[in-house]
């Protein structure tokens, strides 16, 4: 029995940290502070940033290996059950690069977010 949190709440919430911005395991602070987070992942409490780093910390790097795999071989399950249409056509999207230019006259120029 692992009360208060399971290892997959423990993985779950330090992913879900990365994707809300978090950068390290003292962000955990701020999604356990914010009603909106907890509502949205339909967690009452998330660990907080000490008892994340209590978990993290017996783990090496054949664990986070070991983390990696299980998630390629998922991935590969998940692959294998799309039918060969799915593998038809690809759509490759990509950001475009802002460039800084001098140019007087170009109708439509505007300024990035670093002034440029």
């Amino acid at each position: 029995m692992h009360l208060p949190y399971s290892e997959a709440d423990h993985v779950l919430k330090i992913a879900y940290n990365l994707l809300a911005g978090g950068t390290c395991l003292e962000h955990l602070e701020l999604r356990r502070r914010d009603e909106a987070s907890l509502n949205a992942l339909g967690a009452e409490r998330i660990p907080d940033p000490t008892t994340a780093g209590d978990f993290c910390r017996p783990f090496g790097i054949w664990d986070i290996f070991a983390l990696q795999e299980s998630f390629y071989d998922a991935r590969l399950k998940v692959w294998k059950q799309q039918p060969d249409s799915f593998f038809d056509q690809a759509i490759i999207e990509a950001d475009g690069n802002q460039v800084e230019t001098w140019g007087e006259h170009k109708e439509g120029m505007s300024i990035n977010h670093k002034g440029q």
